[in-house]
């Protein structure tokens, strides 16, 4: 079975002829984006903020701004690409570091989240650091 998927992969591009050319693009995407977390994450450790914290505040940030409001953990999952699990695990250490507010839905089944005024804050602090960086575009 490994000589068949072997086979499939070395297999030329019909139109180019190069090998594996199909998924370059998706591999070149893949590599920028593991450069722009390797790079974020080394500007923000000078805030005392892990990468996926960053990720999840921001996330937090976009999704009340389009919500108006607290939104649920799986929400954020979803849109982060996380499970729900890790998030739920870094929404309850946010809580305690004091920059996220989460509580149960009116049903009582759903964690909803939003940030707190010093989440905001550091949030902010870290996005500056990323946009005098050149990271944010």
């Amino acid at each position: 079975m490994n000589q068949g998927r072997r086979a499939h992969a070395e297999v030329a591009d019909p139109k180019s002829g190069a090998f594996g050319s199909k998924s370059a693009a998706a591999r070149r995407l893949w590599r920028e984006a593991r450069l722009f977390q390797e790079q974020a994450q080394a500007l923000l450790a000078d805030e005392m903020v892990p990468f996926v914290e960053w990720l999840l505040l921001e996330t937090l940030r976009e999704l009340s701004e389009e919500e108006r409001g607290p939104v649920s953990q799986v929400r954020v999952a979803k849109r982060t690409g996380l499970s729900e699990r890790v998030v739920s695990y870094w929404m309850a250490a946010m809580t305690e570091f004091g920059v996220v507010d989460r509580g149960p839905d009116m049903d009582g089944r759903m964690w909803r989240v939003l940030l707190t005024d010093l989440g905001k804050r550091t949030l902010q602090a870290c996005n500056e650091r990323l946009e005098e960086a050149g990271l944010t575009g």
